[in-house]
């Protein structure tokens, strides 16, 4: 991402390309650059910041805020069901060179996997190989735990066993933040908890994803934190749709007018989990119903 952030600080500051490359590549290496065509030196990649006039740290800053709007627009994308667009990321940037484009990437392609696995007819052969890659870290920072929580939800019913392998992993891995961060902890924590519990239900382990749920709230209660109370209200309906369908689904529809009507970033992303467990809580709710 170094030709793209180097272009955006050039156009921002109103130079043209041969303020920033003379005296330190050719015109020629620095068009290719600039397009993502070739790699470059560090002495001469500092040669660049220097007419560019700014110093490396400032550099990682206008680097680091890169990242977070590439991770921001990716987030968005899937509140908004952007999907074509998500796996047209995925295949752009799962071989980058640059580890936060391959780990959005990675991201991407599993956010399209959890909301239809046959939504392109796509293979799950880069699905074991994201695994593969996150499992390989001897220890996990949020990116690796974040992309984990994302893989619990995308593992199926012959996985189970490896997806709570993982889930153990994780709420290990997590155990050191406590110390470290509160806020971080519980956040990360309640998100777990909540992926664990969409996990459950779509492998028909209800009973399992009530007593996750009951961690839920136990932790979210703990952490005082408002926005993860309301979302264990969205999770405690969640449950109660695969044990009481009727009366629940026209719970979780007046829970969603309202969280639209206050015009909250967090209806699409309810709306999306919703309509991906809405017809399997029904089918298993009338099974229920019959066993019963």
């Amino acid at each position: 991402m170094y030709n793209e952030i180097i272009k955006k600080i050039r156009i921002e500051k109103g130079m043209k390309q041969k303020e920033v490359y003379l005296n330190v590549v050719s015109k020629s290496f620095y068009s290719d650059f600039e397009a993502g065509k070739n790699s470059i030196e560090v002495s001469k990649f500092m040669g660049l910041l220097s007419n560019l006039g700014i110093s490396f740290n400032e550099f990682e800053y206008y680097q680091k805020e890169n990242e977070i709007n590439l991770e921001e627009k990716i987030d968005k994308l899937y509140n908004q069901g952007q999907f074509e667009e998500l796996y047209s990321f995925y295949l752009e940037n799962h071989e980058n060179k640059q580890v936060t484009l391959r780990y959005l990437a990675m991201k991407s392609y599993l956010l399209v996997l959890i909301t239809n696995t046959n939504f392109y007819k796509f293979s799950r052969e880069p699905f074991r190989e994201i695994i593969s890659e996150v499992e390989n870290y001897k220890t996990w920072t949020l990116k690796e735990i974040s992309l984990a929580k994302l893989i619990l939800l995308s593992s199926s019913e012959s996985e189970k066993e490896q997806a709570k392998t993982m889930f153990n992993r994780l709420v290990l891995e997590l155990g050191k933040y406590k110390k470290l961060d509160h806020t971080i902890y519980y956040k990360e924590m309640c998100d777990l908890l909540f992926n664990r519990v969409q996990s459950l239900l779509v492998i028909s382990e209800i009973q399992e994803a009530i007593e996750t749920g009951k961690q839920y709230k136990i932790i979210s209660e703990e952490s005082d934190d408002l926005h993860l109370m309301i979302q264990y209200k969205f999770i405690n309906i969640l449950l109660n749709l695969y044990l009481d369908f009727t009366v629940y689904q026209e719970e979780m529809n007046s829970f969603l007018d309202q969280i639209k009507l206050e015009r909250s970033s967090e209806f699409n992303f309810y709306k999306i989990i919703f309509r991906i467990h809405e017809e399997k809580a029904k089918n298993y709710f009338t099974r229920y119903q019959i066993n019963c």
